[in-house]
């Protein structure tokens, strides 16, 4: 008895083939009847061989559209991984690598996505809360993607993180580390002595605020003395592999251009002529980096690292017997004397490159707290002269 699913057809050249047809359900994504069909066979043998061989990939699930959608956690971060790498700068793309290869896909990675659910979701979250209670949501943020994404391909309907229960901790409010300006000039004062290129650093961020990428990726073309002017239009960060490199800044506000005192003009002027000395040139590049990581006869124009200046803000806290702050401190400090010199909160927002006053005021709310008692006093005496 023949099969009714295998047909006989004359092709062209009139010699006689064998096709087939077989049903192998609905299509998930469109609900409409999905086959699967072959032609060519010169024998009916021939033709049946490959219908029993179809049947059996049917029975063992590799065409049924339930087996289509039956992807691992790991498999469609591969997918997503190849897209979202084109819409991120590299420095953010590192870090969401690598927390996801620490953390998101050692829990995940082996599961069939359409089988996670919210109880392991759950159990997963209050693991890494208690690993690391103060970034656990940033795993979170990456796995959700990872969800979404899955459910644009349709190979899930729903979100299992949407519905977790987020852990609290009684966290104390976050404290930033800023200089008092009594002990921003001793520092600065130790820095001088320690060397000229080190002092200017800390006192570009201390006096303009900028961020240590921006103080590193700084090139004497950004700096206008004739208008007294600093512009911001780079950073040094780490991208894949922790590799240090330069991009543009961290947000599109961050490229900004601030006015500088005459005082610290005549700073970065002085260290000019000292790097060209120390370069053995008669005139900087103005491409030259301000900040560069000369060693000894190594002249190539590279950024001071990151690290090294780490290393110089210990030596000087060290050797000076001062209190030691991290280098964004720094720009803190910064923020922190404006509030207490009374300029206004815009001006303080447009200085620091925040893309809204709220940023502003999320950051600085302790010390600008403090600068509001100075308000009255200041509107008594407008008003008294």
């Amino acid at each position: 008895m023949q099969n009714d699913q295998i047909k006989s057809y004359t092709t062209s050249n009139g010699e006689k083939r064998y096709k087939l047809n077989i049903y192998v359900g609905r299509d998930e994504l469109t609900g409409k009847p999905k086959q699967v069909r072959k032609q060519g066979f010169k024998t009916y043998k021939a033709a049946e061989k490959a219908y029993f061989q179809l049947q059996l990939r049917i029975a063992n699930g590799d065409l049924s559209a339930k087996r289509q959608k039956h992807f691992k956690f790991k498999d469609v971060y591969q997918q997503w991984l190849s897209i979202y790498s084109g819409t991120v700068k590299e420095s953010t793309l590192w870090t969401s690598t690598w927390r996801t290869a620490k953390y998101v896909i050692p829990a995940f990675g082996d599961y069939y996505i359409d089988k996670i659910n919210l109880p392991m979701c759950q159990k997963i979250v209050n693991s890494w809360f208690k690993a690391m209670p103060a970034t656990y949501g940033k795993n979170i943020c990456l796995t959700r993607q990872v969800f979404e994404y899955a459910i644009r391909l349709g190979l899930i309907d729903n979100d299992p993180m949407d519905k977790v229960l987020r852990p609290k901790t009684n966290r104390r409010k976050r404290s930033y580390e800023f200089y008092t300006k009594d002990e921003l000039n001793a520092f600065l004062k130790a820095a001088k002595k320690d060397s000229y290129k080190r002092y200017t650093y800390f006192r570009v961020l201390a006096y303009a605020g900028l961020r240590r990428g921006e103080g590193c990726a700084l090139k004497w073309k950004d700096i206008d003395f004739a208008k007294g002017t600093l512009s911001v239009k780079r950073t040094l960060t780490a991208g894949m592999k922790g590799k240090q490199i330069v991009q543009s800044p961290k947000t599109p506000t961050s490229n900004r251009t601030i006015s500088l005192d005459q005082a610290t003009l005549s700073v970065l002027k002085h260290w000019q002529l000292l790097q060209a000395k120390q370069l053995q040139a008669a005139t900087l590049n103005l491409d030259q980096y301000v900040f560069d990581g000369f060693r000894g006869e190594y002249a190539a124009n590279v950024p001071i690292s990151s690290s090294t200046v780490e290393t110089w803000n210990k030596e000087i806290c060290q050797r000076g017997h001062i209190r030691h702050i991290n280098i964004h401190g720094f720009r803190h400090t910064h923020a922190s004397l404006l509030f207490e010199a009374g300029v206004p909160m815009e001006q303080v927002k447009d200085r620091l490159g925040h893309s809204t006053i709220k940023t502003t005021l999320d950051v600085y709310t302790h010390v600008y707290q403090k600068s509001k008692p100075k308000v009255a006093k200041q509107f008594a005496k407008y008003m008294q002269s």
